[in-house]
């Protein structure tokens, strides 16, 4: 009959793979028909369907139950185990490549079912987004390069060993992050992608061997608000960017980071004093401070939060101030180093150390009396080329 011959056909189709693609053609032709009925059609076809599955049910109910017993190839259960017995002495001693062959065995012969992984759809990003984060990892004012002659890594690049200066980024990933889509606000990635970009000799901030040479100003706002990250609401997840953003109303506007603007003044009144949990509460902070000698020491202060605010209140105008001067240096730098030609260069100096001249068979009067040469690097940056070089003076 026509049943008997749609379901040979059937069982064909599914031994031959083909069973879930005739089903998902199936779906799509009846989807399509549903959706070119109309409202009335649609009810008639759901109550068709409700007798069709009432009448499946007690036809299921009313028929005997199916015999389980499965037919073998095999002639006897002698001959079924004898090759058994061959097969599993074939097999390795060790369960898990017994497991791993059986699988691909069963795999080979189309009869393991495999479970195919969900796969999301990436939209990979473009050649000129990935040299933005490059490049942006690469800046001064991102990532601070280590001055050591050792302090060199090697990475693999396009299958080639490079020897890399080491570089250590002066932010978290998620201050960078956030930091590069306010510059870059028309480029669209997420978290985990510009993290995936960070070049391989850029380590982290906490990879720093021993930080030293910290703005002082930095440096002491810091220290108080980490003192008061506890006592005033808002201030536990916040960071120095996060905290200027805060305080004024644009930390791109001059008027606004000299404390010139009228709308600023009472910023940092009501977003640090006015939510001070408990201004009595005694606590401890650190500030960095020169002695009477000359010396940066490190002190340690005792008071209560109100007073603690008082002194990140006295130190907030040098401090932004200092912010801006410092961002319009490093922008103005980078602008500079970008605008570069075969006639006009950007050099930067640094002062090195002072070598002292030794002879190879020296008498011991002469430890006393040798001669010191001082060194300057500096590195120069002509037309997309740069110049390491050092100066060498006898002054």
């Amino acid at each position: 009959s026509g049943a008997e011959r749609a379901r040979l056909c059937r069982e064909k189709k599914k031994k031959a793979g083909l069973g879930e693609i005739m089903k998902e053609k199936d779906r799509k032709r009846k989807q399509t028909a549903r959706s070119k009925m109309t409202l009335l059609q649609l009810t008639e076809l759901r109550l068709r369907q409700k007798a069709n599955l009432q009448r499946f049910r007690a036809k299921k109910n009313t028929d005997p139950p199916c015999s389980t017993t499965q037919t073998s190839s095999f002639s006897t259960k002698q001959t079924k185990a004898k090759a058994l017995k061959k097969v599993i002495n074939a097999l390795p001693a060790s369960k898990d490549k017994q497991v791993e062959l059986i699988k691909q065995v069963a795999k080979d012969l189309n009869i393991l079912k495999l479970e195919k992984k969900h796969e999301r759809n990436y939209q990979s990003l473009s050649t000129t987004v990935k040299n933005e984060v490059y490049e942006f990892y690469c800046r001064d004012d991102i990532s601070y390069q280590a001055p050591g002659k050792r302090d060199t890594i090697t990475i693999k690049e396009n299958g080639n060993k490079k020897t890399m200066q080491k570089k250590y980024l002066l932010y978290t990933l998620r201050e960078l992050y956030e930091l590069f889509m306010t510059e870059n606000p028309n480029i669209t990635i997420s978290l985990s992608s510009f993290q995936n970009l960070r070049p391989a000799y850029i380590l982290y901030k906490s990879s720093i061997p021993h930080n030293v040479c910290v703005c002082i100003y930095h440096e002491n706002i810091a220290l108080l608000l980490k003192s008061l990250n506890k006592h005033v609401q808002g201030l536990d997840t916040i960071d120095l960017n996060s905290f200027v953003k805060l305080i004024v109303c644009n930390d791109q506007n001059e008027t606004c980071m000299f404390h010139k603007c009228a709308v600023c003044a009472d910023k940092f009144k009501n977003e640090i004093q006015n939510k001070i949990i408990n201004t009595k509460s005694l606590i401890q902070w650190t500030l960095w401070s020169t002695s009477s000698q000359g010396r940066a020491v490190k002190i340690d202060y005792e008071g209560s939060v109100a007073e603690c605010v008082n002194v990140l209140s006295d130190k907030i105008e040098h401090f932004l101030f200092h912010v801006f001067i410092k961002r319009q240096q490093s922008c103005f730098f980078e602008t500079i180093k970008i605008n570069t030609t075969n006639k006009k260069c950007l050099m930067q100096v640094d002062y090195s150390e002072n070598y002292a001249i030794t002879e190879q068979n020296e008498i011991q009067s002469a430890h006393w009396s040798r001669k010191q040469l001082s060194l300057f690097t500096a590195h120069i940056w002509a037309n997309s080329t740069t110049y390491p070089l050092v100066i060498v003076s006898n002054n």
